[in-house]
């Protein structure tokens, strides 16, 4: 009988499976506020699982998904992630389908928006959910709405995205000729100390252009005006 090829001593995954995937996936996730090292995420992170992935594709995807699935949490996500950097966007297995599904409903269930989802992951949960991703409040009306009329010319800080020194801020202004716009005041550029400023959102009313700052910011970032902050539709995310 003809023997089978033998798969190579490192075509396994290692005993710390778990730590490393939710350690990649929480800086997958957000690499900022990870205080993840950068240039030791490939070498740490990545490269122990490459022999494995290539000599065995769907044999890795089974693996991964039998260490992650009952651990949950990041682990799923930076499961995920890796299966996509080490075997590409077009590879499919049921096996990393599950992975993947358990990451999206990791963060449907704390309250991520759909915002933070890439663009192959959001297709991929409405290929297979039939249902939305979080439903927030009714936009408040006009008359439930408490705005604060804006003179022409006048400009009103209403959020702060982060909390960093450079964290851009967002003002409304009343144009001179009619209408109100969105104003983002941003650095001027990578380590340049200056800031500028760009029309970022336009509308008629003062009332139509918060529903469409709430419908973009989704959740609240670091601050938001208290007349601002019906408009945000869902919760502060919990993770």
């Amino acid at each position: 009988m003809p023997q089978l090829p033998r798969m190579p001593r490192s075509a396994r995954l290692p005993a710390d499976t778990v730590p490393r995937m939710e350690k990649f996936g929480r800086f997958e996730f957000d690499p900022a506020g990870s205080d993840i090292d950068a240039s030791d995420v490939w070498a740490e992170l990545q490269q122990p699982f490459l022999e494995f992935a290539q000599a065995d594709p769907h044999g890795f995807a089974r693996a991964l998904a039998d260490a992650v699935l009952p651990a949950g949490g990041f682990a799923l996500f930076g499961a995920a992630r890796t299966v996509w950097n080490l075997l590409g966007s077009d590879f499919t297995s049921s096996a990393y389908d599950a992975v993947r599904m358990g990451a999206l409903e990791f963060f449907r269930a704390n309250g991520v928006p759909d915002s933070r989802l890439s663009a192959d992951d959001w297709r991929f949960w409405q290929r297979y959910r039939d249902e939305p991703w979080l439903v927030g409040r009714p936009v408040p009306t006009p008359e439930e709405a408490r705005v604060t009329p804006l003179a022409p010319g006048e400009t009103r800080r209403i959020a702060r995205m982060t909390a960093a020194p450079e964290s851009n801020v967002l003002y409304v202004r009343a144009a001179p000729g009619g209408g109100f716009v969105a104003v983002v005041d941003a650095p001027a550029g990578e380590g340049d100390p200056t800031r500028s400023q760009f029309d970022w959102s336009a509308a008629e009313t003062l009332h139509g252009l918060y529903t469409r700052i709430g419908e973009a910011f989704q959740t609240p970032v670091h601050w938001v005006a208290d007349e601002l902050l019906p408009f945000v539709p869902l919760p502060p995310a919990r993770l």
